[in-house]
């Protein structure tokens, strides 16, 4: 086998044609689309995929030229909703046509190793050459066909190769493990150098020749304790359950087809239900039942949306009616992300008595405590992106990733105008978030975090140090451990929003290992739960954490660790943080004035990309403090819970305060190592209304920064960065204290943090041995 990565080059020789390869697209086990890849004796090819996932089609068409055994020339044609792509090489130079408008020429040299997005077959050319001997990693240069062949670092892994079914024959084929800039993409080749499968496990998606069997084997499979795919599956769509005030709510179901009682694995979307049933069948083939609901005013669901709102009552609802069905055994258990993480604790707290266990994924908290509102300061940019989103009864999900429409209008005011501004439409949900300041406010409609504590069943958690809704896992977590519950989980990745997708957040790649396979984790808690098969859940560990800078994870046995010790780093000198406060410390003083405050270019950014991680902690303007410790004499592992206690004054009755920490390196660089803690100060006594403040009186702020599990190395210090605004992300604070809704008017709030021993400003983590 040595020499099949040498065949691949023969592939382009042009000496012989080949019939056209099929490949099955394939996502959480349903088809999803075709690609036809042919290649023709003159040394030209074409590669035509088609997609359709729910509602949405893409399409893609590929064809170039091959020149003794090199790409001489290619045109790439992609259509997706609101975006139609050209892409043309010939004679050196690639262009571009994006949604008619063309772009200036670039001169381009393509390599040897292509890489195209929906057409595997083109890619056998990366692996060409390569020694299959040598163990680890081999760098190689790709050339990005979709990116008019521009060239990226990867690196790939040979494996070992093994046996699949080709009809009737056995053949053997080599895998290979691409990392293409953190995202893992498995491939495997036949003896002669052609791709026959594609797989990306953390997105679920695979292509497979249609002539190989196997190619790719679910790791599930190798657990013989867990529920195996034993039954024929059957989908049954558009069924409607009504809600105790007459509204029918919508769901697609994927069962068994034989008759008998079955446990249900409930989703409650806001996205549509269609692409959530992607996998169902899986579930379904398992022995259990797979239904996934529009929640209210949601595609086909009835009723008008108010999001978050109604979740409570209409989760109870529904799990009420499965259990009532002739299908249903009397077990309910939940699963989903982000909205779909949090109605399960809305659920949850109205105590369903079907509801035996939930796994929610980069759950939000309430109303006050993240989305819209993070410890009372309005989350303006993600509030918009997301609204953006679902501003429709149908849901664009294909604006995730598009810039926002006019993000120059940003810094309008009043903020119940921004939306029409930089959306171009009025959005009266967003309007009506913006009217609801304190829990008072939002009390039975996006509140349950205050009746946690009578939650009894089985959660296993799930999130990441870089989940934008991550704030709720840590608020969560916390409140269920101290009111005594000891059936919960929790999974700590390095990982943003889109959890477990990538290696890498921004600049950082933390290795393959950083992916976890969590399928068999799934049908294990629900066999434990919902079917009482003894799958050995008991000693699965309560917390698994991922340590960041180290890069490997940690097995703890709970959140905080028993093993992990309290740290606290005061406050002193206006710079320093050091173990002891100071007896006559000083105060230090900054400025900040939302009049001033910069709006970043964001025409090419989209919300589910990370940037660096590098930020800058050298002000100019007066406008923030950053306190750190001398260079650590030995590697220090800091996790959380992480706080700051900020004893300040100031001359305003309202204005903001965030902390960021940071590892800052010997050079002085200083790199996010957690998501900044923030609290609007008027809200120290409480979140259930705004409270103004009196100008010049002193006040202490306690304010959590997100949870993270962190090892600064010898040398570094540790930084905690201290301002008043994170504009766009968060809406300014104007100081005057009017409601946010209509306030126009500003005043510069001169803020003074107080560094002495009976105004101890402190940083508190606890320290991992």
């Amino acid at each position: 086998m040595r020499g099949l990565s040498l065949l691949v080059l023969a592939l382009w020789s042009g000496l012989a044609s080949a019939e056209p390869v099929t490949y099955v697209i394939t996502q959480n086990g349903t088809k999803i689309g075709t690609n036809v890849f042919e290649r023709k004796s003159d040394g030209s090819f074409t590669s035509s995929t088609v997609i359709e996932v729910a509602g949405i089609k893409i399409t893609s068409d590929l064809d170039g030229k091959f020149v003794v055994g090199k790409l001489s020339s290619y045109q790439l044609m992609q259509k997706q909703p609101s975006v139609e792509l050209t892409i043309s090489h010939a004679n050196g130079k690639s262009s571009a046509v994006v949604n008619g408008k063309a772009q200036p020429a670039t001169p381009i040299t393509l390599g040897t190793r292509l890489f195209g997005n929906y057409h595997p077959g083109i890619c056998a050319a990366i692996f060409a050459n390569l020694s299959t001997e040598v163990i680890g990693p081999q760098k190689v240069k790709l050339t990005v066909l979709d990116n008019g062949g521009a060239q990226v670092d990867a690196s790939v892994v040979p494996g070992s190769p093994r046996t699949v079914k080709m009809g009737a024959n056995s053949v053997k084929v080599r895998p290979y493990v691409l990392d293409l800039g953190g995202l893992k993409v498995d491939f495997v080749l036949d003896e002669d150098g052609r791709t026959v499968g594609e797989s990306v496990a953390s997105q679920k998606v695979s292509f497979v020749d249609t002539r190989y069997a196997e190619v790719f084997v679910d790791p599930v499979s190798r657990y013989k304790e867990l529920s195996q795919p034993t039954f024929e599956p059957q989908v049954v769509s558009g069924v409607a359950i009504p809600m105790r005030d007459g509204v029918k709510l919508m769901h697609d179901m994927a069962r068994p087809s034989a008759e008998g009682k079955y446990a249900t694995i409930l989703v409650r979307t806001p996205y549509g239900r269609t692409s959530n049933m992607l996998g169902a069948e899986w579930w379904a083939e398992r022995g259990y039942i797979y239904i996934v609901q529009d929640t209210r005013g949601r595609h086909d669901s009835g009723g008008k949306f108010d999001p978050f709102t109604t979740e409570r009552k209409d989760g109870k609802d529904t799990i009420d009616w499965i259990a009532k069905q002739p299908w249903s055994n009397g077990k309910v258990g939940m699963i989903g992300g982000s909205y779909s993480g949090m109605v399960q604790w809305a659920a949850a707290v109205e105590h369903p008595a079907a509801l035996k266990c939930i796994v929610p994924q980069v759950s939000p908290p309430d109303a006050m405590l993240n989305l819209p509102y993070d410890h009372g300061v309005f989350m303006l940019l993600p509030s918009l992106w997301w609204s953006n989103l679902v501003r429709d009864r149908v849901s664009h999900m294909e604006r995730a990733i598009q810039p926002l429409p006019h993000p120059d209008k940003l810094k309008t005011l009043p903020l119940s105008k921004v939306d029409d501004a930089v959306l171009g439409v009025n959005v009266p949900f967003f309007d009506e978030w913006l009217k609801r300041e304190g829990m008072n406010a939002w009390k039975s409609k996006f509140d349950f975090v205050s009746d946690l504590p009578g939650v009894k069943i089985p959660a296993l958690n799930i999130s990441g140090w870089w989940d934008g809704d991550g704030i709720g896992t840590k608020t969560i977590w916390a409140k269920m451990r101290d009111s005594g519950h000891k059936n919960q989980w929790l999974i700590y990745g390095p990982w943003p929003h889109a959890f477990n997708t990538s290696t890498k957040f921004g600049d950082i790649d933390y290795g393959l290992g950083s992916v976890l396979e969590l399928d068999s984790v799934y049908l294990r808690w629900f066999d434990t739960w919902l079917k009482d098969k003894q799958v050995n859940w008991n000693v699965t560990p309560k917390v698994q954490a991922f340590v960041t800078g180290a890069n490997h994870w940690e097995l703890l046995s709970d959140w905080p660790d028993p093993k992990t010790t309290a740290s606290t780093y005061y406050f002193a000198n206006g710079k320093d943080l050091v173990t002891k406060p100071s007896g006559s410390g000083k105060s230090s003083t900054f400025t900040y004035d939302p009049k001033a405050v910069n709006l970043p270019d964001l025409s090419n950014v989209n919300l589910m990309s990370g940037g660096t991680t590098i930020i800058g902690i050298k002000s100019k303007k007066n406008d923030l403090l950053v306190f750190k410790t001398p260079p650590l004499s030995a590697p220090t592992t800091v996790t959380g819970p992480i706080s700051v206690d900020l004893y300040f004054s100031t001359n305003v009755v309202s204005t903001d305060f965030f902390a960021t920490l940071v590892d800052i390196d010997e050079k002085g660089v200083a790199r996010l190592v957690a998501l900044p803690g923030k609290i609007d100060v008027r809200y120290l006594a409480g979140m259930d209304k705004p409270r103004l403040i009196s100008p010049g009186k002193t006040y202490r702020a306690k304010i959590d920064i997100w949870d993270t599990a962190h090892e600064f190395a010898k040398g570094h210090r540790i930084g905690v960065v201290i301002n008043s605004e994170m504009f766009p992300s968060y809406a300014r604070n104007l100081n005057t204290g009017e409601p946010i809704y209509s306030a126009t008017k500003m005043k510069v709030a001169k803020q003074i943090i107080y560094q002495d021993a009976k105004r101890p400003s402190a940083l508190h983590f606890r320290i991992l041995p």
